[in-house]
């Protein structure tokens, strides 16, 4: 289902602002709302079963049903979309907005001749509560970038290999405050940690090992920690990963929200990654004894 872009008044011909979505009837209003028609917005569908698809048109979005297969190329097809008709993207996702003071630094980093993209910071929200400690104080994303020059890479939390990109960080943060009920970060959570127990199991970041690594950039750098990680014993990782977030980075000050989201992010979901893992060792041994003789 597509539906034809419909010209904006304000709208900078420069820069799209795409949005995935799947499900997403109580965040993807405010999300479209943010943008405030300063330009045109494409939502990139994965099978919503509810009504996201028709409030994103109403709201002026035009979308479009694509098939999900990782992250990566999710945001790869809306980036070669977008590629021969605005020199800039930027990705926002269904649960964040946009603020003035954000915007305004967006459209002069799409007027600089000398950069490829930006990275983002975010303010986020918990139950009511801004966590400005943990791994959100100085967390930041790469969204707004060329689509002529940048490419997601890894399935499950993706990124953009920035090596040869020039990029900056903007002064104003995204707001992420999402919508939908608790239970839904966990159902969600139980199918990255599934994605990312295959990553370990099928040996890609492994075969991947330090390539791209590289302390000029965030994305160069990620890939270093993630081979530390990895490096680390299963079961062992997780508690690492929770005394990083509440100790190094201060989750602590954030009270009880802070903690609490401490115990989800750095914790429970990667305790839930190495179970994954383990499992699916037990049944691949398993799968080997019957086949032997």
């Amino acid at each position: 289902m597509t539906n034809a872009m419909q010209p904006v008044l304000g709208t900078s011909p420069r820069l799209a602002v795409v949005i995935l979505t799947l499900d997403e009837e109580e965040n993807i209003g405010k999300a479209i709302a943010s943008i405030a028609g300063r330009a045109p917005i494409i939502v990139v569908d994965s099978g919503s079963r509810d009504r996201t698809c028709s409030l994103a048109t109403a709201a002026g979005a035009e979308v479009h049903e694509h098939a999900f297969v990782d992250y990566s190329s999710q945001r790869n097809w809306a980036l070669e979309l977008m590629q021969p008709r605005v020199p800039w993207v930027f990705f926002l996702d269904a649960d964040e907005e946009v603020t003035d003071e954000l915007w305004a630094d967006i459209e002069q980093a799409t007027t600089r001749e000398d950069l490829d993209g930006a990275y983002v910071g975010l303010t986020f929200f918990v139950l009511g509560r801004e966590l400005k400690h943990g791994g959100f104080g100085g967390a930041s994303i790469l969204r707004l970038m060329r689509p002529a020059v940048a490419r997601f890479a890894r399935g499950t939390n993706e990124r953009v290999d920035d090596s040869k990109m020039r990029v900056t960080r903007l002064a104003h943060k995204l707001r992420h405050d999402d919508h939908k009920p608790l239970a839904e970060w966990f159902r969600k959570h139980v199918r990255y940690a599934q994605r990312e127990a295959m990553h370990y199991v099928e040996g890609d970041d492994a075969r991947r090992g330090l390539e791209g690594f590289s302390m000029r950039t965030k994305a160069g750098r990620t890939v270093g920690i993630r081979w530390v990680y990895n490096k680390l014993p299963l079961f062992v990782r997780p508690f690492v990963h929770l005394g990083r977030t509440v100790v190094a980075q201060n989750a602590w000050r954030d009270g009880l929200p802070g903690l609490m989201y401490a115990g989800m992010q750095s914790l429970w979901y990667p305790l839930m990654t190495d179970l994954f893992i383990y499992e699916a060792r037990w049944r691949n041994k398993l799968a080997r004894e019957d086949h032997e003789p």
